[in-house]
C-alpha cells in the first residue's frame, strides 16, 4: 500500500481550471506619494482585478514600489515594472501570486479607494514563491 499523500500545488492544473473562491478587499490609498498598499491573499490566485476608484492614476505591481517596504530588497520602480490604472478604470491579471501592491505618485485623499477582487485557488499562499528579484517584476 502506498503512503503517498497528494495535495494541490503550484503546478496542479486542476486548481486553475475550476472556478476560484472569491476574495474582495478595499483599502484607502495611502496619503504619502510613492508608498505601496499591500493586498495579501490567503491562497494563491488564478485571477486578480484591481479597480481604481481614486481621483487619479495609480500603479499596480507585484513587489513594493520602494526598496525596503515590507522587508523587500527589490522594488518595482527600478525598471518601471508596473501597470498604470486610470481613475475609474480596472485592470485584470491572470496570474498566480500571493500578494499585489498598489501605489500612486500623488497623495491620496479621503475618498481615494482601491478595490481588489481575486479568484483564489485551493493552493496555500505559503507554497507560492516570492516574486522579488524576477526579471520583469523587480529587475
Amino acid at each position: 500500500m502506498s503512503s503517498n499523500i497528494y495535495s494541490v500545488g503550484l503546478n496542479h492544473v486542476g486548481a486553475y481550471q475550476v472556478s476560484g473562491t472569491p476574495f474582495f478587499e478595499t483599502q484607502l490609498l495611502d496619503p504619502t506619494p510613492d508608498t505601496s498598499i499591500r493586498f495579501q491573499f490567503p491562497k494563491v490566485t488564478k485571477r486578480i482585478i484591481v479597480k481604481n476608484t481614486s481621483s487619479h492614476t495609480v500603479r499596480a505591481h507585484f513587489v513594493p514600489w520602494t526598496n525596503g517596504e515590507f522587508g523587500f530588497t527589490t522594488d518595482a520602480s527600478t525598471n518601471n515594472n508596473y501597470f498604470s490604472i486610470n481613475s475609474g478604470e480596472a485592470m485584470e491579471f491572470n496570474v498566480k501570486c500571493k500578494e499585489v501592491f498598489v501605489s500612486s505618485s500623488n497623495a491620496g485623499g479621503n475618498n481615494d479607494f482601491i478595490t481588489v477582487f481575486a479568484e483564489l485557488t485551493n493552493i496555500p499562499a505559503g507554497r507560492m514563491f516570492d516574486l522579488q528579484g524576477l526579471e520583469g517584476v523587480s529587475q
